[in-house]
């Protein structure tokens, strides 16, 4: 074979430890047999649940093995799905709304801003794309995967509440859309705490298929075939000399005993740090690649101890500990007296010691694997060729491969991970320094500011969070980023809000609205902002505004529904109900929506239905100020003097959420006109 020119870098045909993507389908072998099996199984269900260890490849499976498989003219397929989000997006925005919806429809719709995202259901994200329909005119299969569906339940605390809300939203777009075949990639170690829900997803339509790591025979047609028009080659039983030496590894113990295992796979992750370290160490003359150059540039031994030596240097000094600590914990943790492999169940926050954030983090960086056994986790070394470089390996210090400091966006995207890991501390250090190094690239510097809000909103710092999302403001209006502007603008309205200063919080909602012409869910949360702030007749407007423009808002029809109540227009508000109820019984049967329209029936003289639904409402959410009052209010116009007073001093004294002020004013007027007659009686 000719040798490539030596005038340029040649492209390396391996990916290194990172993930394959879509578009190197052509460097992507050894995985031929279970592309094709879990494409035909996707196909055949509604929902694929693809496990497996991390590090063994599920991810570049689905990228550049099945995705091909399915792809063509006979399919329509969404880009690859995640549930975390991302930095620029200001969580504070959408606080109403499920942040894993608005992560997947983001990443399955990368080109759409996010105001043209918030709000919507997964449903209504697929009902509102073109369907596409082949020759025959039958609408073709839509494929979507969804990938580390375990960060749903290793998140953060403070996002958990929204799991099950989002799996139902799966569950409901599986149902109706017939077209919609749906692949979830998790890891095996959280497969258990998914499979309660993968009936409410799917019903009967699912099945599973895990992924092993490479047999010898696929580890050398993923090493040897890549290499097919890069101008090298390997010579003949070098390729299946290099699989060799990674599926046979050797240790002595402390006796001066040498034991040698031979595994019958290899671990791919492992496969690829090699290959790529002997590509790039190759003199850049040779086409073929004998057994000399395995011996000087690809030996196993020595490949995999540096990347063990630099994952335990990075992990150490992300998380504030000695590259020499963490090495001396993994030895005493993970090897036994005679050095072979240990394994230690997770405990409840420390695992043999250790903070369980250190261990996710070995294990994500393909040092430890993770087994889920007898209702517990279990960790141990990746493999037996790591327990050399943990028991003997020398210290090193690596801060990236060319010795220099990292990038702001390296950081900031280490941040991000970290926090999907549920690392607020170890996510707010990496995201301080992105703002460190992001001096004079405003967009960095922001997207840096917006996230370190997001932390401080989620750990109930308000006024930081402020703070950050102002300066972030000011950096994304020097980009012209006009999307950005407007989504942290309406992030900061929320948070004045919360705080109750309504003046200032309009003021900036106004102006995110500016900025989102067409944001439906900011021009309603507006709207929301002018009934808070006592507005009624500016907040019916809002809402009415909405809804010209778009009828079918749900969120709009039950705010201008109650605002009517408080209006005192009960037709108008009945209205509005009924509609609300006939486009979404669901939402119609929340416990707000019951009481506002138990409120305006019992005006309107029909008390029997508006005691019932008053009852309704309130066995639901007994400490609402609003339901109480409203149920004060119905019990008033049916003659029940009594319960209305205990309603309404309810509703005063210690509800939770409390009544807003306008609500507040009418609860007491009503009080003041009960209260005489109560005692006359």
């Amino acid at each position: 074979m000719t040798a490539a020119s030596p005038a340029g870098p040649r492209r390396s045909p391996y990916v290194g430890p990172r993930s394959y993507r879509a578009d190197e389908e052509d460097l992507f072998f050894g995985r031929e047999r279970e592309s094709i099996e879990v494409a035909t199984l996707w196909s055949a269900h509604r929902l694929l649940v693809l496990y497996g260890a991390s590090g063994v490849g599920k991810t570049s499976l689905v990228a550049a093995g099945v995705v091909a498989q399915v792809a063509g003219g006979s399919a329509e397929i969404l880009p690859p799905g995640r549930v975390s989000h991302s930095s620029p997006v200001p969580t504070a925005a959408r606080s109403q709304h499920n942040p894993y919806t608005f992560a997947l429809l983001s990443s399955w719709s990368p080109h759409d801003s996010p105001n043209q995202l918030s709000g919507i259901s997964v449903t209504e994200f697929l009902e509102r794309r073109t369907e596409r329909r082949d020759r025959y005119g039958d609408p073709l299969p839509l494929f979507a995967v969804i990938d580390r569906f375990e960060d749903v339940f290793r998140d953060h605390p403070s996002r958990q509440k929204y799991r099950g809300e989002f799996i139902e939203h799966l569950a409901d777009a599986v149902r109706a859309i017939p077209r919609l075949r749906l692949l979830i990639s998790i890891r095996e170690d959280s497969l258990a705490s998914l499979l309660p829900h993968e009936a409410v997803i799917s019903g009967e339509s699912r099945t599973r298929f895990r992924v092993d790591s490479l047999s010898v025979e696929a580890a050398v047609r993923a090493v040897a075939r890549p290499l097919a028009g890069s101008g090298r080659s390997f010579a003949p039983g070098v390729a299946e000399r290099l699989v060799e030496d990674l599926c046979t590894s050797d240790f002595t113990d402390r006796l001066g005993n040498t034991t040698v295992f031979r595994s019958e796979t290899v671990e791919p992750v492992q496969m690829q740090v090699v290959c790529s370290a002997l590509w790039d160490a190759l003199p850049a003359d040779v086409s073929v690649i004998t057994e000399k150059h395995l011996r000087d540039h690809g030996d196993v031994r020595r490949t995999v101890a540096d990347f063990c030596l630099r994952a335990i240097a990075d992990v150490a000094r992300d998380h504030g500990l000695t590259e020499l600590d963490l090495r001396d914990w993994l030895a005493r943790s993970f090897l036994t007296e005679l050095g072979t492999r240990n394994t230690v169940y997770e405990g409840n926050g420390q695992t043999a010691g250790m903070e369980n954030s250190v261990v996710h983090a070995l294990v994500d960086r393909h040092l430890l694997k993770v087994e889920w056994r007898s209702g517990s986790r279990w960790f141990e070394l990746q493999h037996d060729r790591l327990i050399e470089p943990v028991r003997a390996g020398v210290r090193h210090s690596f801060d990236s491969d060319d010795g220099q400091p990292g990038q702001a966006i390296d950081y900031l995207r280490a941040a991000e991970w970290a926090l999907a890991d549920g690392e607020l501390e170890l996510a707010n250090k990496h995201a301080l320094e992105a703002v460190r190094l992001a001096e004079g690239d405003p967009r960095t510097l922001g997207e840096a500011e917006s996230f370190l809000g997001n932390l401080a909103y989620q750990s109930d710092r308000y006024e930081d969070a402020e703070k950050r999302y102002r300066r972030a403001a000011v950096l994304f209006e020097l980009v012209q980023d006009s999307t950005a502007v407007g989504m942290l603008l309406a992030a900061i309205g929320q948070l004045l809000l919360r705080a109750g200063r309504h003046a200032e919080a309009l003021s900036d909602l106004q102006g995110a609205v500016t900025r989102l012409q067409g944001d439906v869910m900011l021009r309603t949360e507006l709207a929301h902002a002018l009934r808070q702030a006592g507005q009624l007749r500016g907040a019916e407007g809002a809402y009415g505004g909405v809804l010209s423009y778009a009828p079918t808002t749900v969120d709009a029809l039950a705010g201008r529904g109650a605002v009517r109540t408080e209006l005192g227009d009960f037709a108008g508000a009945l209205a509005d109900l009924d509609n609300l109820a006939r486009l979404r019984p669901a939402v119609a049967k929340r416990p707000p929506v019951l009481a506002a329209r138990a409120h305006a029936l019992a005006e309107l003289g029909r008390i029997d239905e508006a005691r019932a639904l008053a009852t309704e409402a309130l066995a639901k959410e007994p400490a609402d100020g609003a339901i109480r009052w409203r149920a004060g209010v119905v019990a008033a116009r049916s003659g029940d003097t009594m319960r209305a007073v205990a309603h309404l001093r309810a509703a005063l004294e210690n509800a939770d959420p409390p009544l807003m002020p306008h609500q507040r004013a009418g609860a007491r007027q009503l009080l003041d006109e009960l209260a005489p007659e109560q005692e006359d009686g």
